[in-house]
């Protein structure tokens, strides 16, 4: 069994009182977060979604979205976050290329709900929980999935005009989450601020729900809010954070930031562009028993390919470290071959975590450039071994195409 419900049902049995996710004031323990699961697994079963299916959801932050990753996995159905941010044209189209059998929005989102699938709106309390549907729905048994199924869509648009896809296995998840565990120390202890929102690849997977499979516990904010932010790490004792650039500019310039007590902040997760020596010493000023963990990731990798290490981060001024433990790291030109470091060229990755391919694309060519990745059916953008498949990439930041780096990131 390696459906993401299987892990929270361990951690039930072990620790059923041990609080797995605080959204709005509520603590939901380990038994109430996995009989949650279960029971919208019910509801999602009794609207007819099934092994396979894609459920797309256009919502914010909030407990009720978390119950959906879990949920979907646990009927073995596929889970597809939307960025609400885009136009209801955008919605359309990847709830119409994604074949979404159903879409789930949050009540003020609403209106940009478009592409043909049936819409649930959800209301302030179902955001809560979307057992508030159907409290009295018997539990979905658990469909059994296999490591090269697909669990996860997400869409990105890094390189052509149209989103694509990204195809993510319980194999990416899973190695992406053993990686995190080495490199980021994650335990029963981590307890995570999750102000970014979940639809990006950064908050629901860097280390997002790879905490949970530790026993671990989320906090998870509506939106972003500096002071609430400042004011969470000091109540619940948060020791752990992925933040946007601007996210941490903002808690680093907040006015009232010297009201609280942020000394159980460990680390935090950086990245999306190259951070300024002068944001990592204000950082360390200020959070002074953390550090600031500079990191670069694409959605197609499930995030978080390299992080810088802990004590370097002054000396490597605009670094993002060194590759995780499975993933191999390149830098190449336009003919493939590996650069010396100092020159500019194309990163390259390869490893478990890398997604076999674009959902719905045969090829997905890059714009300008001869070569083209192949996905899942089987032929190779670079070179194709048993690590896993290469990817190739633009040098740039986060999930999309950018300038070219140069070689020797590390």
């Amino acid at each position: 069994m390696i459906n993401l419900s299987s892990f929270i049902a361990f951690h039930t049995r072990r620790t059923p009182d041990r609080c797995a996710l605080k959204y709005r004031g509520e603590d939901i323990s380990y038994a109430q977060f996995d009989n949650r699961i279960r029971k919208v697994g019910g509801w999602l079963a009794s609207r007819g979604i099934g092994a396979g299916d894609v459920v797309a959801v256009l919502m914010k932050n909030s407990a009720a979205l978390l119950e959906l990753v879990f949920a979907t996995s646990h009927i073995g159905a596929v889970f597809l976050p939307i960025n609400y941010r885009l136009s209801a044209d955008e919605v359309g189209y990847i709830v119409s290329n994604s074949g979404a059998r159903l879409l789930i929005a949050d009540e003020e989102l609403a209106g940009f709900a478009a592409g043909g699938a049936p819409v649930v709106r959800l209301d302030e309390a179902a955001q809560s929980s979307i057992t508030q549907f159907a409290p009295d729905i018997a539990p979905a048994p658990m469909h059994a999935r296999q490591p090269r199924d697909l669990m996860r869509l997400m869409y990105t648009s890094g390189t052509t005009d149209r989103p694509k896809g990204v195809m993510l296995t319980y194999e990416n998840i899973y190695w992406k989450s053993a990686d995190q565990t080495l490199a980021l120390g994650l335990n029963a202890d981590t307890r995570l601020l999750v102000v970014g929102p979940l639809y990006h690849v950064g908050a629901l997977d860097l280390p997002g729900i790879a905490v949970l499979w530790h026993g671990g516990m989320l906090s998870i904010h509506r939106n972003f809010e500096p002071e609430q932010a400042l004011a969470a790490i000091e109540s619940e004792k948060l020791n752990a954070a992925w933040l946007a650039p601007v996210m941490t500019t903002a808690i680093l310039t907040c006015p009232n930031r010297d009201r609280y007590d942020v000394s159980s902040l460990r680390w935090a997760i950086g990245g999306g562009e190259k951070t300024p020596e002068v944001r990592i010493r204000a950082f360390s000023d200020y959070f002074k028993h953390a550090r600031y963990i500079d990191a670069y990731g694409l959605t197609e990798t499930c995030g978080g390919d390299t992080f810088m290490e802990a004590g370097r981060e002054i000396e490597k001024i605009g670094s993002t470290g060194r590759a995780i433990a499975h993933v191999e790291i390149e830098i190449r030109d336009d003919a493939g071959n590996r650069l010396a470091p100092g020159e500019n060229g194309e990163i390259c990755l390869r490893g478990p975590k890398v997604t076999q391919g674009y959902w719905n694309d045969k090829y997905c060519f890059f714009r300008g450039r001869a070569r083209h990745l192949r996905t899942a059916a089987g032929a190779r953008s670079r070179r194709h071994r048993h690590t896993g498949r290469a990817l190739g990439r633009k040098a740039g930041r986060g999930g999309g195409a950018g300038g070219k780096r140069r070689a020797g990131i590390a």
